[in-house]
């Protein structure tokens, strides 16, 4: 007799340690780098005045932190599926790198144009609506008038006593 596995959902266990992903640590990277870049140029202006150098040192220190946590946030989460906000009603679901990256090439393209005028649709969509009951007016009209020659083709002469 034979072993016989079990099969088992495994799909929760390698979500567990899903924040942890390269992807994620790429982002908390480049925000790390952005908050770096920052920090460096806070230095400079405390390099200048040497009075502030200490707090400009810990400002640096914070908007490094604050960078490195966006990068991970942008990394790791999804935009929340809410009907309270546009944004969040359509994008729902969706990753906020890809949105952001979306929105990105969107504004560098600015090749399509979105128009939502439902005043122009609804008029559009009457006209499409009586475009088609005048067609099939039209079929039914011409199908009657077909039948009715056929009959009158394949008439026999009846003697009518004139009246």
């Amino acid at each position: 007799m034979g072993t016989y596995e079990i099969p088992r959902d495994t799909k929760g266990e390698g979500r567990l340690f899903y924040i942890f992903s390269t992807k994620a640590l790429i982002y908390t990277v480049a925000g790390i780098l952005i908050g770096w870049v920052f920090k460096w140029v806070l230095g400079l202006f405390g390099s200048a005045i040497p009075q502030i150098s200490k707090v400009m040192s810990w400002i640096g220190i914070i908007l490094i932190i604050v960078f490195g946590l966006i990068g991970f946030v942008i990394g790791t989460f999804k935009v929340p599926t809410t009907d309270k906000f546009e944004i969040t009603r359509k994008a729902g679901g969706l990753k906020i790198d890809k949105v952001l990256w979306e929105s990105f090439k969107f504004r560098v393209k600015r090749t399509k144009y979105y128009v939502y005028d439902t005043n122009e649709l609804v008029r559009e969509e009457i006209r499409k609506e009586n475009k088609e009951r005048k067609e099939n007016e039209e079929k039914e009209e011409k199908i009657r008038n077909d039948k009715m020659a056929q009959n009158a083709k394949n008439r026999r002469g009846y003697i009518t006593n004139g009246r």
